[in-house]
C-alpha cells in the first residue's frame, strides 16, 4: 500500500541516476541506507548524475523525490537555454542532450513493446522552434503555461519551442493580457495563411470587451480570432479556421483549438512514416479515429477504397471537406473487413469496439500512437488475434519533452 511521507519527516538520500522515464522524471537507485537500491524518480536530474534528493513520497520499492544537490554532473547534462525551465511545466528534458533524449525515447518504446525500434525519426535538428500551436492560460494578467506540478501560471514572455509565427502571436496575446479574463484558455494555431487565436473563458471580458481585443489582434497580424466568453455571444473576426497542412500538402482546415500535430514539419514526418507503413498498394483501407482527414488525404491516391470513421461529428464534417473522395461515417462503426486498417487512437488506446473492428484487417494494421504504454498493451492483444509486429518507427516530434510518437506496423501472421 502506498504511503505518503508526512510533513516534517522528509529525508535526503543519495541517488545514482541511470535513465529518463515515462512522464519526464529521471530515474535512479538510492545508494546506501535502509533503502539501498530502491528505484527513485527525480525531476530535473540527468542520466549519469550523482545527486542528493529529498524523498517526498514513497512505497516499499519505489520513491519520488525532488532534486537537492548535484554531487557529480553527468556528461549528458547541458545548460537549459530557457530561463523558465524547471518552473514552467512545458519542458522536462532541456537539461539533457538531444542525443540522450532520443536514446531514452527509443528505449521507452522498445521496453513498452518488448521489441526493438527499427527507426528513430527526428525532424527537428535544433530541438527548438518547432511548435506551430500552443495553449496558453491567463491568470491575473499573466499569460503563459502551467507551472511544473502546479495549477499556477508562469508568465511567459517568450517560448523557445514556438516557431516564428506562433512566437509573434504570443507577443500579441500578451499585449492584451490585462483585458483577458482570469482563467481564460487561449489557443494559438499557425497555418498556411497565418495565425488563428481562439479564446475560451467562463467570465466575460471587462473594459472595452472582446471586440476590442479581437481588433487589436487583427491589427497585430492575427488572421482569425474566435472568442467565447461568459454568457455573451461568441465574437469572431477574420478567418473562421486555419489550414494546418504540411508543406506541399493538400489543405487541412481545422478551427484553432481543434486537434493538429505540434507543427507542420513534424506532421510531414509523421505522414511520411505512416505512408511507408501503409505501402504503395494497401487495397481497401479502413481508417479509424480519422479526425479531420490528416492521413485520409494521403491514403486516397494509393488505396482502392478508403472508409474513414471518427466518433466526433464535427471532425467528420471537416474530414468530408478535407478529403471528400473518402467514404466518411460517424457513430456506428462500419462493418468492413478491409485489407489494411489504419488507427490513430487517443492516449487511452483502442477501446473495445474499435479493437474488434481493427482486428479484422485482412493483411495489415498500422497503429499510430502517442503513448507507448497503451500501444504495448494493445500490441499484446493484437498478437493474440494473429498479428505479428513487423516494424516500429519512433518519432521525436516534441524535443525537450518526454513525448514520443510511434508508428507500429502489424501484419496478419
Amino acid at each position: 500500500m502506498e504511503r505518503d511521507v508526512q510533513k516534517g519527516v522528509e529525508k535526503d538520500v543519495d541517488v545514482h541516476v541511470h535513465g529518463l522515464a515515462t512522464g519526464g522524471d529521471a530515474v535512479g537507485r538510492q545508494q546506501g541506507g535502509a533503502h539501498d537500491g530502491r528505484a527513485t524518480f527525480i525531476p530535473l536530474a540527468a542520466p549519469g548524475d550523482e545527486v542528493r534528493a529529498r524523498v517526498v513520497r514513497e512505497k516499499a520499492r519505489v520513491a519520488w523525490a525532488e532534486l537537492v544537490e548535484i554531487r557529480r554532473a553527468s556528461p549528458l547534462r547541458v545548460n537549459p537555454p530557457c530561463p523558465y525551465f524547471g518552473v514552467c511545466g512545458g519542458c522536462q528534458w532541456q537539461h539533457v542532450t538531444l542525443d540522450a533524449q532520443r536514446a531514452a525515447k527509443r528505449d521507452l518504446v522498445a521496453r513498452a513493446l518488448g521489441a526493438p525500434v527499427d527507426e528513430m525519426i527526428a525532424p527537428s535538428t535544433s530541438g527548438y522552434g518547432y511548435r506551430d500551436r500552443a495553449r496558453l492560460v491567463v491568470q491575473g494578467g499573466a499569460v503563459g503555461f502551467r507551472a511544473r506540478r502546479s495549477h499556477d501560471v508562469v508568465d511567459i514572455e517568450r517560448c523557445l519551442l514556438l516557431g516564428d509565427e506562433a512566437g509573434r502571436a504570443l507577443a500579441a496575446v500578451r499585449a492584451q493580457g490585462a483585458a483577458l479574463p482570469s482563467g481564460a484558455e487561449v489557443d494559438l494555431q499557425a497555418g498556411a495563411e497565418g495565425v488563428h487565436v481562439a479564446v475560451r473563458a467562463r467570465a466575460a471580458f471587462g473594459g472595452q470587451g472582446a471586440s476590442s481585443v479581437a481588433g487589436a489582434w487583427k491589427a497585430a497580424g492575427i488572421v482569425g480570432t474566435t472568442i467565447a466568453a461568459g454568457d455573451g455571444p461568441p465574437v469572431a473576426s477574420g478567418a473562421a479556421d486555419v489550414d494546418v497542412s504540411e508543406p506541399g500538402g493538400s489543405p487541412l482546415r481545422i478551427p484553432a483549438g481543434g486537434f493538429a500535430q505540434v507543427g507542420r514539419a513534424a506532421n510531414a514526418a509523421l505522414i511520411a512514416a505512416v505512408m511507408r507503413a501503409i505501402g504503395d498498394a494497401p487495397g481497401a483501407v479502413l481508417e479509424l479515429y480519422a479526425g479531420s482527414g490528416n492521413f485520409t488525404r494521403h491514403l486516397l491516391p494509393r488505396a482502392t477504397q478508403v472508409v474513414a470513421h471518427d466518433a466526433d461529428a464535427r471532425a467528420v464534417d471537416r474530414g468530408r471537406q478535407n478529403a471528400p473522395a473518402a467514404s466518411w461515417c460517424q457513430g456506428r462503426l462500419p462493418a468492413v473487413a478491409a485489407d489494411t486498417v489504419l488507427i490513430d487512437p487517443p492516449r487511452e488506446g483502442l477501446d473495445g469496439e474499435n479493437f474488434v473492428v481493427a482486428a479484422k484487417a485482412r493483411r495489415r494494421l498500422v497503429y499510430v500512437s502517442c503513448d507507448p504504454q497503451t500501444l504495448g498493451r494493445d500490441a499484446t492483444r493484437l498478437r493474440a488475434h494473429g498479428f505479428v509486429l513487423r516494424h516500429v518507427a519512433a518519432l521525436d516530434l516534441m524535443p525537450q519533452t518526454f513525448h514520443v510518437e510511434v508508428v507500429a506496423t502489424f501484419d496478419r501472421a
